[in-house]
């Protein structure tokens, strides 16, 4: 069993709506995300905005979207039933259309209303590595509608530069960017990977930073760590779980800065482990399937799923290496 903290007994209500993809095979979105919640406590009540066979990246992928109008008639079965008031959290991940975007700023409004102490983590995906992979649409409803609502973002370095138009390759460009984003209303910044060009002095290729901030303190970190080669899908999706589970341990009246610090440090040895666990797994899954080197894509990307359930125990017991300095 994880470790449950005194600040958040099992008796304590831990409930989390996930809203964001599904996938029947793979390891994204509500797969990535659900698993690790349960293991550190949290009942999940996945609400499935996609529903695909598997991630995008594969060459076939069926299945489909919901609109908002879907979204928004699930959620009314939840309220007809009384069951908004038992969210303690709320998650958010990809989700892609517009209309639905805009469900979800009306669902956080009447969680607040029936939970006032509800914490909303937004994982605002849009793309990674100078790639948009959701509408254009979205972004200016990510920006203007949603950011303002949410207690916590988890935005990549890519999607940081969408929400800022402040492209994050520095300290101080990091920083500009997490202020703009105080600016608008965010209390808590997490940019969960970016290259700082000033801090790295193995390289760029070989160390990525997280950069936090946190208002109304002046809590502003960053916390470098090493890059591990291979492709990977759904990090964000697990990195977002991750921080919502380790940021509900604060007690209340305790000081924040050391925990967030502690949150995003617990977050990040659960990362690594959970990629060296993958790389190990699948190396060996490849060699067992004979499919080592295949140049077939759905193949290659079948060998490269995050191995969660079997890296359950850095899940529950996390080692953090990886440790914040101020900035």
């Amino acid at each position: 069993m994880a470790d449950v903290s005194a600040s958040a007994p099992v008796s304590q209500n831990r409930r989390v709506l996930s809203i964001q993809s599904h996938v029947v095979y793979g390891y994204v979105g509500n797969k990535a995300a659900t698993f690790p919640l349960q293991v550190l406590g949290f009942d999940v009540d996945p609400l499935n905005a996609v529903h695909f066979s598997n991630h995008g990246g594969y060459p076939t992928v069926t299945g489909e979207r919901l609109e908002g109008a879907q979204v928004a008639k699930i959620v009314q079965g939840l309220e007809a039933n009384g069951i908004l008031q038992e969210y303690s959290h709320l998650l958010t991940g990809y989700i892609g259309r517009a209309s639905t975007l805009e469900v979800v700023s009306g669902l956080v409004k009447k969680l607040r209303a029936a939970n006032p102490a509800l914490t909303f983590v937004l994982d605002p995906v849009m793309g990674d590595d100078g790639r948009l992979y959701v509408s254009a649409e979205v972004v200016p409803i990510y920006r203007d509608v949603l950011c303002p609502l949410a207690d916590v973002i988890t935005p990549n370095g890519f999607e940081t530069s969408l929400l800022t138009g402040v492209n994050v390759t520095s300290t101080q460009t990091a920083i500009d960017a997490c202020e703009k984003l105080h600016v608008i209303g965010v209390p808590t910044v997490i940019i969960t990977s970016a290259e700082l060009q000033d801090r790295n002095d193995q390289g760029t290729s070989e160390v990525l930073h997280l950069i936090a901030s946190h208002r109304p303190s002046s809590t502003r970190f960053v916390i470098p760590f090493q890059k591990i080669s291979g492709v990977f899908t759904g990090t964000g999706d697990l990195f977002a779980a991750l921080i919502l589970a380790h940021l509900a341990d604060v007690p209340q009246n305790r000081d924040e800065t050391a925990y967030l610090k502690r949150a995003c440090e617990r977050a990040v040895a659960c990362m690594q482990g959970v990629l060296k666990a993958t790389v190990e797994r699948n190396e060996e899954k490849a060699r067992r399937m004979g499919i080592a080197g295949s140049s077939d894509k759905a193949t290659f990307l079948r060998c490269h799923e995050l191995a969660i359930v079997q890296a359950r125990v850095w899940l529950e017991s996390p080692k953090a290496v990886c440790r914040a300095t101020d900035i």
